[in-house]
Formats: C-alpha cells, sequence, structure tokens
C-alpha cells in the first residue's frame, strides 16, 4: 500500500543531528505534535515542537515529501527549525534528510522569513 502525505512520516524515526541535541528518537504525532524522544529512554521527551509540524504533498509522480518541523531543546537560545525530505515510496526502510535552522519559529515552520542553516539532520523511519 502506498503511503499518501502525512502517513509518510507519521510515527518514530531514529534520529541523529550534527547540532542541538545529537540523537534520539523523533516522533510524529497525528494531532501535529512533535516529539524528540531519549533514545536511550523513549520515556523521557527531550524537545518538543514550538508549533504544528507542515509538509507538502508530492506532484504528479514525484514521490518526495518535505516536511517542517520545530524543536525546542533545552539548552538552545533559539527554537530550531528543522526541513527535511523523504521518499513516500521508500516503505519501511525510507530516511529522511535535511536542514537545521534558526530563525522565527512560527514563520520558519511554514517555510518562511529569514533563516540561518546551523547543522544537519537525518532519520530513519521505525514504525
Amino acid at each position: 500500500e502506498k503511503l499518501k502525505g502525512a502517513n509518510s512520516f507519521i510515527g518514530r524515526w531514529k534520529y541523529e543531528a550534527d547540532k542541538g541535541i545529537e540523537n534520539g528518537q523523533l516522533v510524529f504525532l497525528k494531532n501535529g505534535e512533535v516529539e524528540l524522544r531519549s533514545y536511550n529512554d523513549p520515556s523521557m521527551v527531550v524537545a518538543v515542537g514550538a508549533v504544528p509540524w507542515k509538509y507538502v504533498s508530492p506532484k504528479g509522480s514525484d514521490t518526495m515529501v518535505t516536511v517542517t518541523f520545530t524543536l525546542d531543546e533545552d539548552g538552545q537560545d533559539d527554537v530550531l527549525i528543522f526541513q527535511g525530505t523523504l521518499d513516500s515510496a521508500g516503505g519501511p526502510d525510507r530516511m529522511m534528510t535535511g536542514a537545521i535552522a534558526t530563525g522565527r519559529a512560527e514563520i520558519g515552520a511554514r517555510g518562511g522569513g529569514p533563516m540561518k542553516k546551523i547543522g544537519s539532520f537525518q532519520a530513519k523511519f521505525e514504525q
């Protein structure tokens, strides 16, 4: 069964980044919320989204989905803005890769406003 839209990323991902919290379990919830949980203790939430996640569905035969979300991490002055892409046709082994930026979270999470790229991340779908 082909994954469409938000169903291609809702769930749990093994997350790694080169800025901010280095790894964890990234969880996209159906209600628009996003959580970063400790990888060693998934019951511990270490960062939450400042605004709901947003996605852009692929057009035509393209299968790439773009997801934009924020994380308010302890110890970071700014809310971090993430923009990732994944192949909705990637099946259970799909990966999300993207950039980490700082900017105005409310505008940045919707893809607008001035943003400064500060790092990158990748995540592998778990379930």
